[in-house]
Protein backbone atom coordinates (compact mmCIF):
# COMPACT_ATOMS: atom_id res chain seq x y z
CA UNK A 1 0.00 0.00 0.00
CA UNK A 2 2.43 2.14 0.93
CA UNK A 3 4.85 1.57 -2.31
CA UNK A 4 1.66 2.35 -4.28
CA UNK A 5 1.22 5.52 -2.86
CA UNK A 6 4.77 6.21 -3.05
CA UNK A 7 4.10 5.79 -6.88
CA UNK A 8 1.45 8.49 -6.70
CA UNK A 9 2.99 10.67 -5.19
CA UNK A 10 6.27 10.51 -7.51
CA UNK A 11 3.59 10.78 -10.83
CA UNK A 12 2.62 13.93 -9.14
CA UNK A 13 5.86 15.25 -9.91
CA UNK A 14 5.19 14.44 -13.84
CA UNK A 15 4.56 17.36 -15.89
CA UNK A 16 1.39 16.52 -17.69
CA UNK A 17 0.16 17.58 -20.93
CA UNK A 18 -2.78 16.87 -22.87
CA UNK A 19 -2.26 13.15 -23.44
CA UNK A 20 -4.21 10.53 -25.12
CA UNK A 21 -2.95 6.88 -24.76
CA UNK A 22 -4.29 4.60 -27.78
CA UNK A 23 -6.18 1.91 -27.02
CA UNK A 24 -4.03 0.55 -29.48
CA UNK A 25 -0.62 0.70 -27.26
CA UNK A 26 0.24 -2.26 -25.90
CA UNK A 27 2.40 -3.90 -23.88
CA UNK A 28 4.59 -6.33 -25.67
CA UNK A 29 6.90 -9.18 -24.28
CA UNK A 30 10.84 -9.31 -25.46
CA UNK A 31 11.19 -13.15 -24.77
CA UNK A 32 14.39 -14.39 -26.38
CA UNK A 33 12.38 -17.07 -27.96
CA UNK A 34 9.61 -14.85 -29.79
CA UNK A 35 10.73 -14.14 -33.84
CA UNK A 36 10.78 -10.52 -32.45
CA UNK A 37 13.29 -10.34 -29.86
CA UNK A 38 15.75 -12.11 -32.68
CA UNK A 39 14.85 -9.37 -34.69
CA UNK A 40 15.48 -7.18 -32.11
CA UNK A 41 18.73 -8.60 -31.28
CA UNK A 42 19.73 -8.44 -35.27
CA UNK A 43 18.96 -5.02 -35.87
CA UNK A 44 21.27 -4.13 -32.46
CA UNK A 45 24.12 -5.89 -33.59
CA UNK A 46 24.21 -4.02 -36.63
CA UNK A 47 23.93 -0.99 -34.40
CA UNK A 48 26.84 -2.07 -32.93
CA UNK A 49 28.74 -2.33 -36.30
CA UNK A 50 27.90 0.70 -37.37
CA UNK A 51 29.20 2.61 -33.60
CA UNK A 52 32.35 0.24 -34.33
CA UNK A 53 32.84 1.91 -37.67
CA UNK A 54 32.11 5.26 -36.48
CA UNK A 55 34.87 5.00 -34.09
CA UNK A 56 37.16 3.31 -36.71
CA UNK A 57 37.53 0.15 -34.61
CA UNK A 58 36.76 -1.90 -37.66
CA UNK A 59 37.91 -1.63 -41.64
CA UNK A 60 35.64 0.00 -44.21
CA UNK A 61 36.20 -3.78 -45.81
CA UNK A 62 35.19 -5.56 -42.90
CA UNK A 63 32.12 -3.22 -41.67
CA UNK A 64 30.25 -4.19 -45.50
CA UNK A 65 31.01 -7.96 -45.36
CA UNK A 66 29.49 -8.03 -41.98
CA UNK A 67 26.77 -5.52 -42.05
CA UNK A 68 26.17 -7.31 -45.59
CA UNK A 69 25.19 -10.75 -43.72
CA UNK A 70 23.75 -9.35 -40.69
CA UNK A 71 21.04 -7.40 -43.17
CA UNK A 72 20.39 -10.43 -45.04
CA UNK A 73 19.71 -12.13 -41.47
CA UNK A 74 17.36 -9.36 -40.64
CA UNK A 75 15.74 -9.80 -43.58
CA UNK A 76 15.19 -13.59 -43.24
CA UNK A 77 14.00 -12.83 -39.65
CA UNK A 78 11.39 -10.26 -40.91
CA UNK A 79 9.98 -12.25 -43.69
CA UNK A 80 9.89 -15.14 -40.47
CA UNK A 81 7.99 -13.64 -38.43
CA UNK A 82 5.54 -11.72 -40.71
CA UNK A 83 4.70 -15.06 -42.17
CA UNK A 84 4.17 -16.72 -38.63
CA UNK A 85 2.06 -13.62 -38.38
CA UNK A 86 -0.52 -14.74 -40.49
CA UNK A 87 -2.01 -17.49 -38.37
CA UNK A 88 -0.42 -15.25 -34.75
CA UNK A 89 -3.14 -12.42 -34.43
CA UNK A 90 -0.85 -11.96 -31.08
CA UNK A 91 2.23 -11.39 -33.15
CA UNK A 92 0.36 -9.17 -35.80
CA UNK A 93 -0.07 -7.09 -32.70
CA UNK A 94 3.20 -6.83 -32.11
CA UNK A 95 4.14 -6.31 -35.62
CA UNK A 96 1.94 -3.42 -36.31
CA UNK A 97 3.40 -0.80 -34.48
CA UNK A 98 6.94 -1.50 -36.38
CA UNK A 99 5.38 -0.93 -39.53
CA UNK A 100 3.20 2.22 -38.80
CA UNK A 101 5.62 4.82 -38.57
CA UNK A 102 7.08 3.65 -42.38
CA UNK A 103 6.23 6.72 -44.45
CA UNK A 104 4.34 4.33 -47.27
CA UNK A 105 2.39 2.97 -44.61
CA UNK A 106 1.31 6.05 -43.48
CA UNK A 107 0.55 7.11 -47.01
CA UNK A 108 -1.59 4.04 -47.61
CA UNK A 109 -3.79 4.38 -44.26
CA UNK A 110 -4.52 8.18 -44.73
CA UNK A 111 -5.97 6.99 -48.53
CA UNK A 112 -8.09 4.52 -46.45
CA UNK A 113 -8.93 6.79 -43.28
CA UNK A 114 -8.94 10.41 -44.88
CA UNK A 115 -8.58 9.79 -48.58
CA UNK A 116 -10.96 8.09 -51.07
CA UNK A 117 -11.24 5.48 -49.56
CA UNK A 118 -11.30 3.38 -52.85
CA UNK A 119 -10.04 -0.10 -52.87
CA UNK A 120 -6.14 -0.75 -53.95
CA UNK A 121 -6.67 -2.25 -57.34
CA UNK A 122 -3.76 -3.51 -59.45
CA UNK A 123 -2.98 -1.19 -62.70
CA UNK A 124 -1.10 -3.22 -65.50
CA UNK A 125 1.77 -1.44 -67.70
CA UNK A 126 3.51 -2.85 -71.10
CA UNK A 127 5.52 -5.13 -68.77
CA UNK A 128 2.06 -6.64 -67.56
CA UNK A 129 3.38 -6.58 -63.91
CA UNK A 130 0.42 -5.68 -61.32
CA UNK A 131 1.16 -2.33 -59.89
CA UNK A 132 -0.42 -0.15 -57.23
CA UNK A 133 -0.81 3.81 -57.11
CA UNK A 134 -2.65 5.40 -54.44
CA UNK A 135 -4.05 7.76 -57.02
CA UNK A 136 -4.56 5.88 -60.00
CA UNK A 137 -5.34 8.93 -62.06
CA UNK A 138 -1.78 10.61 -61.06
CA UNK A 139 0.25 7.51 -60.68
CA UNK A 140 2.16 9.10 -58.34
CA UNK A 141 2.93 6.96 -55.41
CA UNK A 142 3.48 3.64 -55.84
CA UNK A 143 3.14 0.74 -53.08
CA UNK A 144 5.08 -2.23 -53.58
CA UNK A 145 3.32 -5.70 -53.52
CA UNK A 146 5.63 -6.44 -50.66
CA UNK A 147 4.54 -3.81 -48.52
CA UNK A 148 0.99 -4.42 -49.26
CA UNK A 149 1.46 -8.21 -48.21
CA UNK A 150 2.93 -7.10 -44.94
CA UNK A 151 -0.07 -4.98 -43.88
CA UNK A 152 -2.36 -7.55 -45.06
CA UNK A 153 0.22 -10.15 -42.71
CA UNK A 154 -0.42 -7.22 -39.57
CA UNK A 155 -4.45 -7.45 -40.20
CA UNK A 156 -4.09 -3.62 -41.27
CA UNK A 157 -5.38 -4.66 -44.87
CA UNK A 158 -7.71 -7.12 -46.12
CA UNK A 159 -7.41 -8.72 -49.75
CA UNK A 160 -9.33 -10.12 -52.28
CA UNK A 161 -8.66 -12.63 -54.87
CA UNK A 162 -8.36 -10.37 -58.33
CA UNK A 163 -6.47 -12.55 -60.62
CA UNK A 164 -3.85 -15.16 -61.34
CA UNK A 165 -0.67 -14.62 -63.64
CA UNK A 166 1.61 -17.19 -64.81
CA UNK A 167 5.39 -16.48 -64.70
CA UNK A 168 8.29 -17.74 -66.71
CA UNK A 169 10.25 -20.37 -64.44
CA UNK A 170 13.32 -19.16 -65.64
CA UNK A 171 13.13 -15.09 -65.52
CA UNK A 172 10.15 -15.47 -62.99
CA UNK A 173 8.09 -12.46 -65.28
CA UNK A 174 4.55 -12.46 -66.67
CA UNK A 175 5.83 -9.73 -69.21
CA UNK A 176 6.97 -11.73 -72.29
CA UNK A 177 4.31 -14.89 -71.59
CA UNK A 178 2.56 -16.39 -74.43
CA UNK A 179 0.35 -19.53 -74.96
CA UNK A 180 1.14 -21.74 -77.44
CA UNK A 181 -1.09 -24.45 -79.20
CA UNK A 182 0.76 -26.83 -81.16
CA UNK A 183 0.19 -29.58 -84.06
CA UNK A 184 0.17 -33.10 -81.85
CA UNK A 185 2.00 -34.70 -84.63
CA UNK A 186 4.80 -32.52 -85.36
CA UNK A 187 5.01 -29.66 -82.80
CA UNK A 188 3.94 -26.46 -84.67
CA UNK A 189 2.69 -23.89 -83.47
CA UNK A 190 1.32 -23.36 -87.57
CA UNK A 191 -2.32 -24.54 -86.79
CA UNK A 192 -5.84 -23.49 -88.15
CA UNK A 193 -8.28 -23.70 -85.70
CA UNK A 194 -11.97 -24.01 -86.98
CA UNK A 195 -15.32 -23.92 -85.14
CA UNK A 196 -17.50 -26.50 -86.99
CA UNK A 197 -21.41 -24.88 -86.99
CA UNK A 198 -24.54 -26.68 -87.65
CA UNK A 199 -27.15 -25.18 -89.65
CA UNK A 200 -30.26 -26.68 -87.24
CA UNK A 201 -33.06 -26.47 -90.47
CA UNK A 202 -31.29 -28.72 -92.50
CA UNK A 203 -28.67 -30.27 -90.35
CA UNK A 204 -25.64 -29.06 -92.53
CA UNK A 205 -22.35 -29.43 -90.77
CA UNK A 206 -19.88 -27.63 -91.73
CA UNK A 207 -16.05 -25.37 -91.22
CA UNK A 208 -17.66 -22.07 -90.00
CA UNK A 209 -15.81 -20.22 -93.00
CA UNK A 210 -17.57 -22.16 -95.42
CA UNK A 211 -20.87 -20.32 -93.97
CA UNK A 212 -19.54 -16.82 -94.21
CA UNK A 213 -20.10 -15.02 -97.06
CA UNK A 214 -18.97 -11.07 -96.39
CA UNK A 215 -20.47 -9.96 -93.22
CA UNK A 216 -23.15 -12.97 -94.02
CA UNK A 217 -23.90 -16.52 -92.92
CA UNK A 218 -25.30 -18.33 -95.87
CA UNK A 219 -25.96 -21.98 -95.32
CA UNK A 220 -23.82 -23.93 -98.30
CA UNK A 221 -26.55 -27.02 -98.60
CA UNK A 222 -29.82 -24.82 -98.31
CA UNK A 223 -28.61 -21.60 -99.60
CA UNK A 224 -30.62 -19.81 -96.79
CA UNK A 225 -29.03 -16.56 -94.77
CA UNK A 226 -28.89 -17.25 -90.84
CA UNK A 227 -29.88 -14.40 -88.77
CA UNK A 228 -30.54 -15.36 -85.82
CA UNK A 229 -27.94 -16.93 -83.03
CA UNK A 230 -30.70 -19.74 -82.43
CA UNK A 231 -30.62 -21.15 -85.92
CA UNK A 232 -27.12 -22.50 -85.64
CA UNK A 233 -24.61 -23.82 -82.98
CA UNK A 234 -21.13 -24.60 -82.47
CA UNK A 235 -20.78 -28.49 -82.33
CA UNK A 236 -16.60 -28.39 -81.30
CA UNK A 237 -13.14 -27.18 -83.09
CA UNK A 238 -11.49 -29.16 -85.78
CA UNK A 239 -7.61 -28.24 -86.02
CA UNK A 240 -5.41 -28.89 -88.94
CA UNK A 241 -1.45 -28.48 -88.74
CA UNK A 242 -0.31 -26.17 -91.90
CA UNK A 243 3.01 -27.68 -91.60
CA UNK A 244 2.18 -31.80 -91.77
CA UNK A 245 -1.14 -31.41 -92.58
CA UNK A 246 -1.90 -33.27 -89.69
CA UNK A 247 -5.86 -33.02 -88.68
CA UNK A 248 -7.24 -33.31 -84.68
CA UNK A 249 -9.54 -31.75 -82.34
CA UNK A 250 -7.35 -31.41 -79.49
CA UNK A 251 -4.03 -29.21 -79.78
CA UNK A 252 -1.34 -29.99 -77.34
CA UNK A 253 -0.44 -26.24 -75.18
CA UNK A 254 2.53 -25.16 -73.20
CA UNK A 255 4.01 -21.68 -73.24
CA UNK A 256 6.78 -19.82 -74.46
CA UNK A 257 8.71 -16.83 -72.68
CA UNK A 258 9.98 -14.76 -75.63
CA UNK A 259 12.41 -13.01 -72.94
CA UNK A 260 14.45 -16.21 -72.38
CA UNK A 261 13.02 -18.48 -74.84
CA UNK A 262 11.77 -20.82 -72.11
CA UNK A 263 9.47 -23.46 -73.07
CA UNK A 264 7.11 -24.55 -70.70
CA UNK A 265 3.86 -26.40 -69.51
CA UNK A 266 1.48 -25.09 -67.21
CA UNK A 267 2.37 -27.50 -64.38
CA UNK A 268 6.35 -26.06 -64.35
CA UNK A 269 5.18 -22.44 -64.81
CA UNK A 270 4.65 -20.15 -61.54
CA UNK A 271 0.95 -19.42 -61.16
CA UNK A 272 1.28 -16.35 -58.82
CA UNK A 273 -2.12 -14.34 -57.46
CA UNK A 274 -3.02 -10.79 -57.81
CA UNK A 275 -5.26 -9.11 -55.04
CA UNK A 276 -7.12 -5.95 -54.14
CA UNK A 277 -6.95 -4.30 -50.82
CA UNK A 278 -8.95 -2.69 -48.21
CA UNK A 279 -8.69 -1.22 -45.19
CA UNK A 280 -9.33 -4.30 -42.25
CA UNK A 281 -12.62 -2.04 -40.97
CA UNK A 282 -11.63 -3.93 -37.20
CA UNK A 283 -8.93 -1.77 -36.35
CA UNK A 284 -9.60 1.46 -37.81
CA UNK A 285 -9.58 3.44 -34.38
CA UNK A 286 -6.30 1.72 -34.35
CA UNK A 287 -4.96 3.23 -37.57
CA UNK A 288 -6.69 6.24 -37.31
CA UNK A 289 -4.75 6.51 -33.94
CA UNK A 290 -1.23 5.95 -35.12
CA UNK A 291 -1.72 8.33 -38.39
CA UNK A 292 -0.19 11.38 -36.82
CA UNK A 293 3.08 9.61 -35.48
CA UNK A 294 4.78 10.65 -38.32
CA UNK A 295 4.22 14.48 -38.07
CA UNK A 296 4.65 14.25 -34.20
CA UNK A 297 8.13 12.75 -35.15
CA UNK A 298 9.29 15.30 -37.93
CA UNK A 299 8.12 17.63 -35.46
CA UNK A 300 10.13 16.66 -32.29
CA UNK A 301 13.41 15.70 -33.90
CA UNK A 302 13.45 19.13 -36.00
CA UNK A 303 13.62 20.55 -32.36
CA UNK A 304 16.71 18.08 -31.41
CA UNK A 305 14.83 15.24 -29.64
CA UNK A 306 16.05 11.82 -30.26
CA UNK A 307 12.78 9.27 -30.53
CA UNK A 308 12.18 5.78 -30.32
CA UNK A 309 9.24 4.59 -32.18
CA UNK A 310 7.52 2.20 -31.00
CA UNK A 311 9.13 3.51 -27.58
CA UNK A 312 9.38 1.25 -24.77
CA UNK A 313 10.32 1.89 -20.90
CA UNK A 314 11.30 -0.74 -18.37
CA UNK A 315 8.30 -1.43 -15.81
CA UNK A 316 8.73 -3.54 -12.90
CA UNK A 317 6.95 -6.66 -14.41
CA UNK A 318 7.32 -6.40 -17.85
CA UNK A 319 8.23 -3.75 -20.60
CA UNK A 320 5.59 -0.65 -21.00
CA UNK A 321 5.12 0.56 -24.62
CA UNK A 322 4.09 4.05 -25.76
CA UNK A 323 3.77 5.49 -29.29
CA UNK A 324 6.77 7.56 -29.14
CA UNK A 325 9.29 7.83 -26.29
CA UNK A 326 11.81 11.15 -26.71
CA UNK A 327 15.06 12.10 -24.85
CA UNK A 328 16.71 15.87 -24.85
CA UNK A 329 19.58 15.75 -23.17
CA UNK A 330 18.69 13.96 -19.59
CA UNK A 331 14.50 14.69 -20.40
CA UNK A 332 12.65 11.84 -21.10
CA UNK A 333 9.58 12.75 -22.69
CA UNK A 334 6.74 9.59 -23.01
CA UNK A 335 3.80 10.41 -25.92
CA UNK A 336 0.61 8.26 -26.73
CA UNK A 337 -1.60 9.24 -29.65
CA UNK A 338 -4.78 8.54 -30.24
CA UNK A 339 -7.49 9.71 -32.69
CA UNK A 340 -10.85 9.53 -33.22
CA UNK A 341 -13.74 11.50 -35.00
CA UNK A 342 -15.48 12.12 -31.90
CA UNK A 343 -13.86 13.50 -28.40
CA UNK A 344 -11.74 10.71 -27.22
CA UNK A 345 -13.16 9.18 -23.64
CA UNK A 346 -11.67 8.22 -20.18
CA UNK A 347 -9.96 4.75 -20.92
CA UNK A 348 -6.87 6.52 -22.60
CA UNK A 349 -6.43 8.71 -19.60
CA UNK A 350 -6.68 5.90 -17.02
CA UNK A 351 -4.05 3.68 -19.33
CA UNK A 352 -1.26 6.09 -19.60
CA UNK A 353 -1.95 6.56 -15.67
CA UNK A 354 -1.40 2.86 -14.97
CA UNK A 355 1.77 2.66 -17.17
CA UNK A 356 3.01 5.60 -15.04
CA UNK A 357 2.34 3.58 -11.92
CA UNK A 358 4.44 0.45 -13.43
CA UNK A 359 7.49 2.39 -14.59
CA UNK A 360 10.15 1.26 -12.42
CA UNK A 361 13.83 2.51 -12.89
CA UNK A 362 12.94 5.33 -15.64
CA UNK A 363 10.19 7.57 -14.40
CA UNK A 364 9.35 10.37 -17.57
CA UNK A 365 10.27 13.88 -17.07
CA UNK A 366 6.77 14.42 -19.22
CA UNK A 367 3.79 12.27 -20.24
CA UNK A 368 1.69 13.83 -23.03
CA UNK A 369 -1.64 12.46 -24.21
CA UNK A 370 -2.10 13.49 -27.53
CA UNK A 371 -5.24 13.59 -28.75
CA UNK A 372 -7.17 14.38 -31.86
CA UNK A 373 -9.46 16.63 -32.16
CA UNK A 374 -10.26 16.31 -27.87
CA UNK A 375 -11.22 14.79 -24.70
CA UNK A 376 -14.38 14.39 -23.47
CA UNK A 377 -15.36 16.34 -20.59
CA UNK A 378 -14.90 13.26 -17.80
CA UNK A 379 -11.67 12.15 -19.65
CA UNK A 380 -10.42 15.87 -18.93
CA UNK A 381 -11.34 15.81 -15.39
CA UNK A 382 -9.55 12.41 -15.02
CA UNK A 383 -6.21 13.56 -16.49
CA UNK A 384 -6.20 17.10 -14.22
CA UNK A 385 -7.31 14.72 -11.23
CA UNK A 386 -4.01 12.36 -11.96
CA UNK A 387 -1.41 15.10 -13.08
CA UNK A 388 -1.80 14.25 -16.71
CA UNK A 389 -1.22 16.72 -19.66
CA UNK A 390 -3.05 16.94 -22.41
CA UNK A 391 -2.11 17.79 -25.85
CA UNK A 392 -5.15 18.79 -28.53
CA UNK A 393 -5.19 19.71 -31.69
CA UNK A 394 -7.87 19.33 -34.89
CA UNK A 395 -5.19 17.82 -36.87
CA UNK A 396 -1.69 16.13 -36.74
CA UNK A 397 -0.04 19.17 -37.31
CA UNK A 398 -1.53 21.43 -35.00
CA UNK A 399 -1.33 18.81 -32.29
CA UNK A 400 2.50 18.61 -32.95
CA UNK A 401 2.92 22.14 -32.36
CA UNK A 402 1.13 21.94 -29.17
CA UNK A 403 3.45 18.76 -27.99
CA UNK A 404 6.86 20.86 -28.92
CA UNK A 405 5.36 23.89 -26.96
CA UNK A 406 4.76 21.42 -23.80
CA UNK A 407 8.31 19.60 -24.19
CA UNK A 408 10.29 22.67 -24.16
CA UNK A 409 8.41 23.91 -21.16
CA UNK A 410 9.55 21.12 -19.43
CA UNK A 411 12.76 21.20 -20.31
CA UNK A 412 13.00 24.75 -19.59
CA UNK A 413 11.98 24.01 -16.11
CA UNK A 414 14.29 21.17 -15.88
CA UNK A 415 17.42 22.91 -17.60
Amino acid sequence: MQNAERKARTLKNIFGLKFSASKSVTEISTSENTPLAELDTLKSELASLETQLIEKRISREQFELSSNQLKERILNAELRAYSLARKDDALARQLRPRIYNEPIVQQVCDHFVYGSKKPLMPQFDADRAPKYYIDPESAKTSVDNSILERMVDTRILTSTLYEKALLCPSCKTPTNVFARFKCPQCGSINIAINRMIEHLSCGTIHQEQTFRSGKDMICPTCKKTLQKNDEQRLIGLVCSCNKCQAHFEDPSQSFFCRACETDFTLTSGIMTEIYTYNLNEQILSEVRSNLGIPVIAQSLESNGYQLTIPGVLAGEAKELQFSIVARKDVKIITIDLFMSDKPIEVEPVLSLYVKMLECATTLPTLAVLAAVPRLSRKAQEVALEHNILVAEGSTPHELAQRIIQAAEGAVGKGA
